[in-house]
């Protein structure tokens, strides 16, 4: 009986010996897995990092490309913006006279022709500049005061020196500051809109 004991022993011995093998293999093997799938998962990281970095790169370059498209666009609005006015200027002060002196047409009418071109002018630009589709109240209100003070400075000179006559019985002092004092009115109104506008934002905000 002692031998038989002790040949089971060494046989349970043997067979924890092989499950310790087997267990030890198992190990190496989960282990494998494990580090074959973190190496996989590290290839993806690694693979995702790179188009990170080539997205960085490319979004740095159309950055970069809005940047100088927006400061060309700006030039050009500029330089479109002065051509705007300079034929602004030119319909006003030689196409009209001229037209005015071909024409036969009284003399009168050059003031109604340049506040009305000049309204429909700096509307168009003040439009332009600020890039809106519909009109907003400031642009009106630009419009409306560079024409009265346009037409303003055609007037006051050109009544006061005698080059236009104009048949009414009142004064020409009278009529020029009657027309100053309505002049200055719509500037004030402009300066002062726009001020309590500014507060309101500012307020809201």
């Amino acid at each position: 009986m002692p031998e038989e004991g002790k040949e089971g022993s060494d046989q349970d011995i043997v067979r924890l010996y092989q499950e310790k093998d087997e267990l030890g293999e198992q190990i190496r093997r989960l282990d494998q897995k494990k580090i074959e799938r973190l190496e996989k998962y590290n290839d993806e990281l690694e693979k995702r990092a790179e188009w990170l970095d080539k997205e960085r790169i490319k979004a740095i370059k159309e950055r970069d490309n809005f940047k100088k498209q927006v400061k060309n666009f700006r030039g050009k609005k500029w330089t479109n913006s002065l051509k705007m006015v300079i034929t602004l200027v030119l319909i006003d002060l030689v196409l009209l006279p001229l037209l005015v002196w071909l024409l036969r047409i009284p003399s009168q009418w050059i003031f109604i022709c340049i506040g009305i071109i000049t309204f429909f002018g700096i509307l168009l630009i003040s439009n332009y500049m600020s890039g809106t589709s519909p009109l907003n109240n400031g642009e009106i209100r630009k419009a409306i005061t560079s024409s009265f003070v346009v037409t303003y400075f055609a007037f006051v000179p050109l009544v006061t020196f005698g080059s236009v006559n104009i048949p009414t019985d009142e004064p020409i002092k009278t009529i020029v500051t009657n027309f100053t004092w309505i002049v200055g009115a719509i500037v004030i109104f402009y300066f002062g809109s726009r001020a309590v506008e500014e507060y309101v934002k500012v307020k809201n905000s």
